[in-house]
């Protein structure tokens, strides 16, 4: 198979379409041309399609999903208020520690990485009836677990707190049904399951979250001012990346041309066949309720490390992949299916991984790619 060089299987950025890149490579458009407000118009139906929801407040925001999370927190929570964040991840950890920043308590559930928080624990939690908001994170990209929501959606429902989910690594790629599931806040990014460019936050809000969001302390980071700006295409706060939200246009019509359900189904079959692959050559994917966007695998039980084997596969074949975050940088290596990844990529990035390890074996490496 002829692939594009890089190939692009890490946990974000993920591979462009050509129609994308083009979009992203057109004319520079003014802000407030008659073109780019036609965009900015259609872009956030686009996004309550991606997220089933009929209703949600949509902000679009030049900057990365982070700052997404930071400005939902900013703008949902104060000193008065308590946010249960549970953690089984890196990302999970940064919840937390974006929580301390605006809230007055911040419990913290944790479970080792890759596994789940016990669902009695967070349920405790919730009987209390303390808390504002229950953050988490439903795709760790460091251990490519996917959270299970439909019971913690139920549970904060229940008492009466917003879900605030870090989406960032699982819309568009995982099946996440805002309505449906009663998710109050939903930050994604464009670079990852979308498979636009990086660049742009996306956040969706409930009717009844945005009912309760707050002054932010902050021009750039106010929700409710980039909720008005998004969906009153004319309306002035910042000059957006103009280009990127062009490509992301183009980004969302794949996507909803393909439609969710087929999208969803292909994310899960790409994922399983990787990882039934994977286990075959001894590699096992650590988390307990695997994603199907990211999968991380462990190499130290074969003596393999990290970093050797992503450069092998870069200068051999041109992949390009993930490794651990922290201190798994050498143990863990982590492999993105999201997006536009295909069966036929997993099968080319299966085929450099047994030429690096076959060449491992021999004691012997092939010459850097030109």
């Amino acid at each position: 198979m002829e692939v594009e060089r890089p190939l692009l299987l890490t946990p974000g950025p993920t591979i462009l379409h050509r129609s994308v890149r083009e979009a992203l490579a057109g004319p520079q458009l003014s802000h407030d041309s008659p073109e780019f407000l036609e965009v900015l118009g259609r872009l956030p139906g686009m996004v309550r399609k991606v997220v089933r929801s009929d209703s949600a407040r949509v902000a679009l925001v030049t900057g990365s999903g982070t700052l997404g999370m930071e400005m939902a927190m900013a703008s949902l929570l104060s000193r008065e208020d308590r946010v249960l964040v549970l953690e089984s991840g890196y990302f999970g950890s940064r919840l937390a520690e974006i929580a301390r920043m605006y809230a007055g308590s911040v419990d913290v559930l944790s479970a080792p990485p890759g596994r789940l928080v016990p669902a009695d624990s967070y349920r405790a939690a919730l009987e209390t009836g303390r808390y504002r908001a229950v953050a988490v994170t439903h795709v760790d990209t460091a251990t490519g677990l996917e959270w299970p929501l439909e019971d913690l959606a139920r549970a904060s429902r229940d008492a009466g707190s917003i879900l605030l989910v870090d989406g960032v690594s699982s819309v568009g790629g995982a099946r996440l049904e805002m309505d449906r599931l009663g998710v109050g806040v939903l930050v994604t990014s464009s670079q990852k399951c979308l498979a636009a460019p990086p660049g742009v936050a996306l956040i969706a809000v409930s009717e009844e979250a945005a009912r309760g969001l707050r002054d932010s302390g902050s021009l750039y980071m106010d929700l409710r001012r980039w909720i008005e700006v998004s969906e009153s295409p004319g309306r002035y706060l910042s000059t957006p990346a103009v280009n990127l939200f062009v490509a992301l246009e183009r980004a969302l019509e794949i996507v909803l041309e393909e439609g969710m359900e087929a999208r969803w189904a292909r994310h899960e079959s790409n994922a399983s066949f990787l990882r039934d692959e994977m286990s075959r050559r001894g590699m096992r994917a650590i988390a307990e309720a695997p994603s199907p966007t990211v999968s991380v695998f462990d190499l130290a039980p074969l003596g393999i490390d990290a970093l050797w084997l992503r450069r092998e596969l870069y200068e051999r074949r041109g992949v390009w992949t993930g490794i651990g975050v922290g201190p798994n940088k050498s143990r863990h290596i982590r492999v993105g299916h999201m997006g536009n990844v295909s069966r036929a990529h997993l099968e080319f990035f299966l085929g450099a991984l047994d030429e690096a390890l076959a060449g491992r074996a021999r004691g012997r490496r092939r010459p850097r790619i030109k």
